[in-house]
């Protein structure tokens, strides 16, 4: 004899306080980028990144200069 069993329906109530997480919330705000404000954090980053690259070519070549003169004198 051959007995189907039938499942359970399982019921997702949202308002459960741990479905919370999926209700959304529609923003009424748009998320808009100001290029002028963009454009400026940009360019100060590029300087930032010479200025620090400067600054290790120059310890870089201060250290190698620094080697060449002790193996020469000595």
């Amino acid at each position: 004899m051959n007995i189907m069993k039938t499942k359970e329906q399982v019921v997702f109530d949202i308002k459960n306080e741990k479905f919370k997480y999926l209700l959304r919330e529609e923003s009424t705000k748009k998320n808009i980028v100001d290029i002028d404000v963009l454009n400026k954090r940009l360019n100060q980053l590029k300087k930032s990144n010479i200025h620090s690259n400067l600054r290790m070519v120059g310890l870089v070549f201060f250290v190698i200069l620094s080697f060449t003169l002790i193996n020469y004198y000595f």
